[in-house]
């Protein structure tokens, strides 16, 4: 059994690059250790929320376990499986490929103040992969005993299960605002129609506007003004009522919740003329801000006081460098003393989740709190 690092802070003060567009600003910044479960050797983050709650789960030591971190960062084994939510109230949405009872069987559960409940609508293929504040849960799951196909589709709202009139091959259910609103998209394997798509209630689901090009479509985010963003193959778009808008063609939405916040701002990558992503916000009714931060990079996340976490590979081709944009100022995040250090979320109390490596190369779960910024002279 390897053994474990004791859970320290170290100060890191962030290195500037030579940037195209936006000052560099050195910051003191905590980077934490999460402490890990046990024997398994490697620990990856997934969100954070309000309360600083952290969840993550574990790899490297048979089927991965999730992990909660409380704000005073006291770990909590959750169990197996693979974490999909985590709301402002706590609730922690889990997903468990269950071994030994089918090839095909993956169940979701909601962990909450240690109560587990399992909100599985049947005993095949379950993909939950959103929770809102209510706890509401979008899912989809299979009737086939092949596993292959996602045919039907419902809401776990207030202790029940309700069906969505949606059904057919290759459904996912992306997001789920506070409101309610569902969204999502049909992905066929080989061919057929494809198409985002969102539900408003549980009666009625209607197809977003389409753009022209032969991807797929993949919905990532939606914000409680109903504005939807995901991908179509290499462009990223934005819903608004009956509208779409390609925020780029050759770009994409950055992949989870935090891809948009209320105000409408958006962050995910666009390519350059050298082929190299670079990380971008698009601001709600703005045009494109270009971060500064050297390609390859991409942005991540954005939280509600428009604060954007991303990452850089310009240094270094084989490990990503975390970045926070704020104000248009960039801050270079520390590590645990490797060259790979990776934001996954952001809270707007000034908390930014990820992993790091050690000297060593152990990839670990991190936190890291920002201090001050200054700009340079």
């Amino acid at each position: 059994m390897p053994k474990l690092r004791t859970p320290a802070a170290v100060l890191a003060l962030a290195v500037a690059l030579p940037l195209l567009t936006a000052p560099v600003a050195r910051a003191a910044a905590l980077v934490t250790e999460l402490p890990g479960l046990p024997g398994y050797p490697t620990h990856r983050t997934v969100a954070v929320n309000d309360l600083g709650q952290v969840i993550g789960f574990t790899s490297g030591n048979g089927a991965p376990h999730t992990v909660h971190w409380s704000p005073g960062g006291a770990h909590t084994d959750l169990g197996p499986g693979i974490p999909s939510g985590l709301n402002q109230a706590g609730q922690v949405l889990v997903q468990e490929a269950v071994n030994g009872a089918g090839p095909y069987v993956q169940r979701p559960r909601i962990w909450h103040a240690g109560k587990v409940t399992d909100i599985s609508p049947g005993g095949g293929w379950v993909v939950a992969s959103a929770i809102n504040a209510k706890g509401s849960v979008p899912m989809t799951y299979s009737t086939s005993s092949s596993g292959y196909h996602q045919e039907r589709a419902v809401v776990w709202q207030d202790g029940k299960h309700t069906a969505l009139p949606l059904t057919g091959p290759h459904l996912w259910l992306s997001a789920i605002n506070d409101a309610g609103v569902v969204a999502g998209n049909k992905l066929p394997m080989f061919s057929g129609d494809a198409y985002a798509f969102r539900c408003v209630d549980t009666t009625r689901c209607e197809r977003l506007a389409t753009v022209p090009g032969s991807g797929t479509y993949s919905v990532e985010a939606i914000n409680e003004a109903g504005v939807i963003v995901g991908n179509e193959g290499t462009q990223a778009l934005r819903w608004a009522g009956s509208e779409v808008t390609v925020l780029s063609k050759s770009g994409g939405v950055a992949n989870g919740p935090q891809a948009i916040n209320e105000r409408g701002d958006v962050v995910g990558w666009t390519t350059e003329f050298d082929g190299d992503r670079k990380a971008v916000l698009w601001p709600g009714g703005g045009k494109p801000v270009d971060l500064g931060v050297p390609g390859p990079s991409e942005a991540v996340a954005v939280n509600e006081r428009g604060d954007v976490v991303g990452w850089s590979s310009a240094d270094n081709p084989d490990a990503a460098r975390a970045f926070l944009w704020r104000n248009g100022r960039v801050t270079y995040l520390g590590s645990l003393g490797g060259a790979h250090s990776l934001p996954t979320a952001l809270n707007d109390r000034g908390t930014i989740v990820g992993e790091s490596t050690t000297a060593d190369g152990t990839l670990k779960a991190v936190k890291w709190t920002l201090i001050s910024t200054t700009p340079v002279r």
